[in-house]
């Protein structure tokens, strides 16, 4: 790719500039309606004025033989939490954006059907491939084997062959961890599902955290698995008061939660036990879903950026549609603090 080319103004560098969406630069440059007279002139202004040359990356799909990709997702992780529709809301405008269509198809875990669907898309031979929350390695052997341009969003491949956008959820266990013992607090309890990778590596940033203050991490003490105990993520609080009831929670001030659906329900199993947060007890999620706003009190919470999970999984995709030897990438995404209300600092702590 020449230097030119990578300088190469893209709709996305028009929007931005112009302060409209993706969708009105290119209803301007395609000649369509629904966008009124002064951005419109405004758009064409600017398009002129960076050097906007046509839809590099539409002659590069059609120099790859790539007219469009399958986008996959479990229809349980989609149904069950908010996060995922930023992520798939991103993925489509960026796809957009960059001339690439895309054919949208929900899956399932269950019975093992997810493998028998995929082999009947990949049997289809669409362009590319884009798995969006999926890290089960028999699915990943399967795009490999395929040979198609493939990437993993919000999924990790571990032995590396498959390009991979993912939130850094080692740092986010991490620093959730540690903002509840910078206030003071010892006797934490982790509450997670451990059938994803995802949730292992929020897990075992949690075990580092806790390890370095000098506590040695027991599973007894300090894990509550909801996948142990068949228990759906949005269910939480009925693992917290069936461990509330069982005596297991004496002494616990704080509880970090895998997710934010993890934190709200276990907020509202404690409630209604009686327990008090942040009076009590102290909860922090990962997410940053919209609700956590709105909770009562607002969800202390790790934000994680889907829009630039969407953004940079299409992003990774079109680099190897058009590079298909490039070496493999595994992007990670930082995490960011977001304070609330859920925390409270314990009086003994300095």
């Amino acid at each position: 790719m020449s230097e030119d080319e990578t300088l190469a103004p893209t709709l996305r560098d028009i929007a931005d500039a112009a302060g409209v969406s993706v969708a009105s630069v290119s209803k301007v440059l395609n000649n369509r309606g629904g966008v009124g007279d002064e951005s419109r002139r405004r758009i064409l202004g600017l398009a002129e004025q960076l050097g906007y040359q046509g839809n590099r990356s539409a002659r590069s799909l059609q120099k790859a033989g790539v007219d469009g990709a399958v986008l996959i997702i479990p229809a349980e992780a989609y149904s069950n939490s908010q996060f995922y529709e930023g992520v798939v809301q991103s993925i489509i405008a960026e796809a957009a954006a960059n001339s690439l269509k895309l054919d949208v198809r929900l899956t399932s875990h269950a019975d093992g059907r997810v493998i028998a669907e995929l082999d009947e898309l990949l049997a289809a031979r669409p362009g590319a491939f884009m798995a969006v929350g999926m890290d089960d390695p028999a699915v990943i052997d399967r795009l490999v084997d395929s040979k198609l341009p493939a990437v993993l969003v919000n999924g990790m491949d571990r032995t590396m062959r498959l390009d991979c956008v993912l939130p850094d959820n080692w740092s986010a266990g991490w620093l959730a961890t540690r903002q509840l013992l910078a206030a003071g607090h010892r006797r934490i309890v982790h509450v997670a599902s451990r059938h994803r990778l995802s949730m292992q590596r929020r897990l075992e940033g949690f075990k580092m955290a806790i390890e370095e203050a000098g506590i040695e991490f027991d599973p007894n003490k300090h894990l509550i698995d909801l996948f142990q105990m068949k228990v759906e993520l949005p269910q939480a609080q009925r693992a917290i008061r069936q461990t509330l009831q069982d005596g297991r929670l004496d002494g616990v001030t704080a509880f970090f939660c895998a997710t934010d659906v993890v934190a709200l329900s276990v907020m509202q199993g404690l409630q209604s036990e009686g327990v008090r947060v942040p009076d009590d007890v102290s909860v922090i999620g990962i997410d940053d879903i919209s609700i956590a706003t709105h909770s009562r009190p607002p969800l202390t919470t790790i934000r994680i950026d889907r829009g630039e999970l969407g953004r940079l999984g299409v992003q990774s995709l079109m680099r190897r549609i058009a590079e298909p030897e490039a070496s493999v990438l595994r992007v990670n995404i930082g995490v960011r603090l977001i304070e609330r209300a859920t925390i409270g600092r314990l009086a003994h702590a300095g």
